[in-house]
């Protein structure tokens, strides 16, 4: 497609979509406004300003959801057969986490030079990655100092080796491709429709699913790989790198001077930089794997990480010169995580912004009890609630539909992912606070092959839960009885939280000693891994 050509497609898809989101969030927050606000109240009208936050970005999720429903997957065009044979080199990278199995999981069918980039400070697992690479007749490459960390890594590589490279692909310690995958993805980007893209990122999945956590919320995944990754993505040219699992032409990435070394966030960075060069980035239909952390300690860890990694785009995205609608995008990253913060407010201001009398929790209780669904439905907030759960619930259940992906294991997901979400409040917004007190970058790598967890151990990752739950209980007993009610959910999520983690976390799910990160097993003998192709392709 002609160049301007394909930047009014993507321009008009992405006017159509703001102006749907828009009317969402337009039609939310009148109707909010008009049923449920005070504005004689200044409390009121806090939470409510709280709320349109909220909204808006509630309203580019469920935009995303109802135009996918809708929308076929985008044709990125692809070569039958390559005209010539590029040359590919695959970087592992690792530092104190390398993984055996995923090792020897690097297995293409199509000729590539493999380099493992190895930062690690620890002996013995600097005498793994020499092992390994003996055996695999690998490369190895180590750097004096940790500087720039994982994108210094990935640029000394580039000094030293990436003139000889046509295109190169990232992996994380625990990334596994398909044997097929180079060469799958080398018919994309020899596309000469493609020669504008520097970046080809594959659909990640999860491998380690022999675990209930990762296999609890592992298939969840599917929602926004399809939403996003294998539609709306591409008709609108977003920017995007995961920074693993993933193909990047060199020759683009040495021309805008390599990796972002300042970020934490050093994928987006650079892919953000690179579309500020006029290189593009996209999605391949093509399945990779990852492991997903087998507990909620190590879910927390890797998760503030990217926290405070978010909040960096607005940093590095503010100045890039890309269109307006794909910095919207990439700011609804940190906005996501924003939103942790709206939250923990909003339950602070509905517990304390409100005197109320243990009468008056009584007269509620008691009209609750003689005419539960009536005095529930003539409550406005409560109203406006189960309108909004109830339309959107038919937009989940299509999406559900379409991508095939069964009641149960959804419900699974979407429970462990709420308990989850009562520990990692006060950690999320731990994050985004010290990202402004503490510029300094941090790295932390995300835990391996961890044993299960007490219960003692659960309560000390949810300590600031705990807490704020403490707190929460004080004022809704001395100060605003009738504040249980209207917060009895959240309450009742933050009660039962560990007991629901324990359950996925605890000792039960303690693995035999084959089926761990690190073990012995053939990750390529796992039918799921032997084909980046979608073998189940989804309707249309």
């Amino acid at each position: 497609m002609d160049p301007e050509a394909r930047v009014a497609a993507e321009r008009r898809f992405a006017n159509r979509f703001f102006a749907l989101a828009f009317a969402i969030w337009a039609v939310a927050v009148v109707i909010f406004a008009g049923t449920t606000v005070n504005f004689a109240s200044p409390i009121s009208v806090f939470q409510f300003a709280l709320m349109v936050f909220f909204l808006f970005s509630f309203s580019i999720v469920f935009a995303k959801r109802v135009v996918s429903l809708f929308l076929k997957p985008y044709p990125l065009p692809k070569l039958g057969a390559l005209a010539r044979q590029p040359r590919v080199a695959v970087l592992y990278t690792t530092m104190n986490d390398v993984v055996p199995e995923c090792v020897d999981a690097i297995r293409q069918t199509y000729p590539v030079d493999v380099y493992m980039l190895d930062d690690s400070s620890d002996p013995y697992k600097r005498a793994i990655v020499d092992d390994l690479a003996r055996r695999h007749r690998f490369g190895v490459l180590r750097r004096s100092e940790r500087k720039g960390f994982k994108a210094g890594a990935l640029n000394n590589w580039l000094r030293e080796y990436g003139a000889a490279y046509d295109y190169f692909v990232i992996l994380d310690s625990d990334s596994v491709l398909p044997p097929d995958w180079v060469a799958e993805a080398l018919t994309y980007a020899e596309h000469p429709d493609n020669a504008h893209l520097a970046i080809f990122q594959g659909f990640i999945n999860i491998w380690n699913t022999d675990r209930p956590f990762p296999r609890a919320l592992g298939p969840a995944t599917r929602l926004g790989q399809d939403e996003w990754e294998r539609r709306l993505s591409g008709y609108v040219g977003a920017v995007l790198c995961y920074g693993h699992n993933v193909m990047l032409r060199t020759k683009p990435v040495v021309e805008v001077g390599g990796f972002v070394e300042d970020y934490v966030s050093e994928d987006f960075a650079t892919a953000v930089r690179l579309a500020s060069h006029g290189f593009g980035s996209t999605f391949v239909p093509l399945h990779t794997w990852e492991a997903m952390p087998e507990n909620v300690r190590g879910f927390v860890k890797r998760q503030t990480k990217w926290t405070r990694g978010s909040m960096e785009f607005w940093s590095f995205v503010t100045p890039a010169r890309v269109p307006w609608y794909k910095k919207v995008f990439l700011y609804t990253t940190p906005m996501n995580h924003v939103a942790y913060l709206t939250i923990m407010v909003a339950m602070i201001a509905a517990v304390f912004g409100r005197i109320s009398s243990f009468g008056a929790f009584l007269a509620f209780g008691q009209n609750l009890l003689l005419a539960p669904i009536a005095y529930i439905w003539s409550i406005a907030l409560f109203r406006f609630i189960i309108v909004m759960s109830l339309f959107t619930s038919v937009f989940s259940v299509a999406k559900l539909i379409q991508v095939r992906f069964g009641f149960w294991e959804y419900y699974r997901a979407r429970s462990l992912s709420k308990a989850i979400g009562t520990i990692m409040l006060p950690h999320e917004v731990r994050a985004m606070v010290m990202y402004f007190v503490d510029p300094r970058q941090k790295f932390p790598v995300t835990p391996k092959d961890e044993p299960p967890m007490t219960m003692r151990e659960i309560v000390h990752v949810g300590r600031g839960s705990m807490a704020l739950m403490a707190v929460m209980a004080l004022g809704l007993s001395l100060w605003n009885p009738v504040g249980l009610w209207y917060n009895a959910l959240w309450f009742f999520s933050f009660l039962t939280a560990p007991v629901l983690l324990w359950y996925y976390c605890g000792p039960l799910t303690r693995p035999s000693p084959k089926a761990t990160i690190g073990g012995t097993r053939d990750l390529l003998a796992d039918p799921r891994l032997a084909t980046s192709i979608d073998r189940f392709p989804l309707p249309w």
